[in-house]
């Protein structure tokens, strides 16, 4: 098997390289089921592996895909996550690690061992980047913003002013560490513990206004014994965001809902432009399969 690991893990690296080295990236996706043969998904952060487990390995699976990953991209540090729609026996992961990495120039806390997701989701890099470049001198609005991530790239962009919104208290207080580590004021840079549905009625309230929503929600959650899914209540989210956009403004809308569809009244209401094909970064754009995110750009007829 290791001889086969190691020409399947060289192929994926030597795809994915040029892309890697011309953004200077220090995070980015090296291989899932389809490059190895394997149940499993491999993300490189600097000197680190994440392996997402679909299934079991073998013990002896497991020291291959190590020593493998060690030979080629010089890996030290292995973490290990169930995506499994079952228990399996997980392998063991490294201590409890945190780092600090760069992504086009922003700084994030990334921490490796503790959360199934490490604070920065890979896939939505190019829609950072994308939206960055239209942010300057603009008010975002970040909603389900987990650690911040397109309000700090907004904010380094030149953003007039950006609004982060989740529930959780742990990504609050991230989002706050990644807005401090980029040196982005408190005062231009709010950070509100809220749902978003509760956040659109206190904006309204407060008379706030946006030039930029961004809308990326998990596609299946629960609040207070309310269910959320993502194909169910896209219409609500997109038509709040709406009543604080201004009148040149838009809505980038994006999940991981792979059978989502947009529904009629939206499509008719506003103009529906889908960039899925933009917004899948190259390392991710060469694996097989569905797309890992849908996205689309919101405006007014």
């Amino acid at each position: 098997m290791k001889a086969e690991l190691l020409k399947f893990l060289r192929v994926a690296y030597d795809e994915r390289v040029a892309y890697v080295k011309k953004n200077k990236l220090q995070a980015y996706r090296l291989a899932d089921l389809w490059d190895i043969a394997l149940p499993a998904i491999v993300d490189i952060y600097e000197d680190y592996a994440v392996i997402f487990l679909l299934g079991s390995l073998e013990d002896a699976d497991v020291a291959d895909l190590e020593e493998v990953l060690r030979e080629i991209v010089g890996v030290k540090g292995f973490f290990y996550k169930n995506k499994a729609k079952e228990d399996i026996q997980m392998p063991k992961s490294s201590p409890h690690t945190e780092i600090i990495l760069e992504e086009f120039g922003a700084k994030f806390k990334i921490n490796l061992s503790d959360y199934m997701d490490t604070g920065l989701f890979l896939d939505h890099r190019e829609t950072r980047r994308w939206v960055a470049g239209l942010s300057e001198g603009k008010v975002v609005l970040n909603t389900f913003a987990y650690t911040g991530s397109f309000s700090v790239h907004a904010g380094l962009a030149g953003a007039e002013m950006t609004h982060s919104v989740d529930l959780s208290k742990t990504y609050c207080g991230w989002i706050r560490e990644n807005l401090e580590l980029n040196g982005l004021a408190k005062e231009k840079h709010w950070v509100y513990m809220m749902d978003t549905f509760e956040f659109y009625r206190y904006a309204k309230r407060k008379g706030l206004s946006f030039d930029i929503v961004v809308i990326d929600p998990p596609t299946f959650s629960k609040n207070k014994n309310e269910h959320f899914s993502v194909q169910k209540d896209h219409r609500r989210l997109i038509e709040g965001a709406f009543e604080l956009l201004k009148e040149d403004g838009m809505v980038v809308f994006s999940n991981n809902y792979l059978r989502f569809e947009m529904g009629a009244m939206i499509l008719v209401k506003y103009d529906v432009e889908e960039i899925t094909g933009r917004t899948i970064p190259e390392d991710f754009a060469l694996l097989g399969g569905e797309p890992i995110h849908r996205c689309f750009v919101i405006k007014r007829r």
